[in-house]
């Protein structure tokens, strides 16, 4: 059987609100999944399994329908998904009474349910969300499967507030691929068994690196799949050494000419590290209002010459402080201590 894996695709977020390009990303979210449907319809995919967080909050019915509509062009290929920590089943939710294509499989209880496809030899396990955290390893209660059949098990978790658990005890019950969803970073926790899929699109300036599907085939005697990524979003995380002398027009050109490098898909956070003139007051507001760039945040420290502060103001404030603290143990802590107090200092005097 031939399957394609995918979870959280967060639809209905926004993301990067309030820049020029938010509401076309909030539309690729959308299309991406309408592509995903497309290929499994040409590739003539088997199964789909959605891991969880198809939506970004509680969905709503026009959007169950959207969706819906979207498993209608795939006739022959079983959907299977659960509802994650985001699109939970809240008690007024929409989905405890939506009606699915035939081809459309929820596991929708609030303990691990199963479903089984005669015709495959295949069942696939899954639970959904009730509530927002699951603090149960809930998985660890499934127990005697039918090792003759393909077992297929479709998780949203992995940390200590969403369903813990162990891929190796998962394997170790007989699980032939288990399907994660929740941690946003496409991953391989073991080998052709247990995947992370990762968001199919980066919703969060965090969400670093490459994004997409997992794409394999599965038998009795092994499973093969293989990551395809999706380039239509890509957050970077981009650090800029700051010297002492550097002006706002030097930062700004450097920042220009990483950016006439960049990919069209490529969403840049710079960070700025290292010394910069006491003086100097960097327009980080120029910065973000640069095409492709989400943000900019500073750790920079002022440069300020110690030794001729301490013999310049060696019996006022400033010039004790400096011998106080450099007194005490050095470390990074003592070290920005030293900096930014002797900043707050003099800048009170040039008030």
């Amino acid at each position: 059987m031939r399957f394609i894996h995918i979870a959280d695709l967060h639809l209905g977020a926004v993301p990067d609100e309030g820049k020029p390009w938010s509401e076309r990303r909030k539309q690729e979210l959308w299309d991406n999944f309408a592509e995903v449907i497309a290929l499994a319809e040409k590739e003539k995919i088997d199964f789909l399994l959605i891991s969880g967080d198809v939506f970004q909050r509680q969905p709503l019915l026009r959007e169950l329908k959207e969706v819906n509509y979207l498993f209608s062009r795939i006739p022959r290929t079983k959907v299977v998904f659960i509802a994650g920590n985001h699109d939970y089943v809240h008690p007024n939710s929409y989905y405890r009474t939506f009606q699915w294509e035939k081809n459309v499989f929820f596991l929708g209880a609030q303990e691990v349910e199963r479903v089984d496809f005669m015709e495959d030899q295949v069942s696939v396990y899954g639970a959904s969300y009730w509530r927002r955290e699951i603090r149960e390893p809930i998985y660890d209660k499934i127990e005697d499967l039918d090792t003759s059949k393909i077992n297929i098990l479709l998780v949203h978790g992995g940390d200590a507030k969403h369903i813990p658990f162990s891929p190796e005890k998962l394997v170790e019950k007989g699980f032939d691929y288990v399907a994660c969803g929740h941690i946003h970073k496409p991953g391989v926790l073991v080998k052709n068994r247990v995947i992370m899929a990762g968001t199919l699109q980066p919703s969060d300036p965090n969400d670093t690196g490459q994004h997409g599907y997992w794409m394999g085939e599965m038998t009795k005697q092994g499973v093969s799949v293989e990551f395809y990524p999706i380039r239509k979003c890509e957050y970077v995380h981009f650090p800029v050494a700051v010297h002492a002398k550097m002006t706002n027009g030097e930062l700004q050109e450097k920042i220009a000419e990483v950016l006439s490098y960049a990919e069209p898909f490529q969403i840049y956070k710079f960070i700025l590290s290292g010394k910069k003139d006491p003086d100097m007051e960097f327009d980080l507001k120029a910065i973000e209002q640069m095409d492709q760039v989400i943000s900019v945040t500073k750790e920079l420290v002022p440069d300020y010459d110690f030794d001729k502060l301490k013999e310049n103001y060696e019996n006022q404030m400033i010039g004790k402080f400096i011998h106080a603290m450099e007194n005490m143990p050095e470390d990074s802590i003592r070290n920005k201590a030293l900096y930014y107090g002797v900043d707050a200092l003099c800048k009170t005097m040039r008030q």
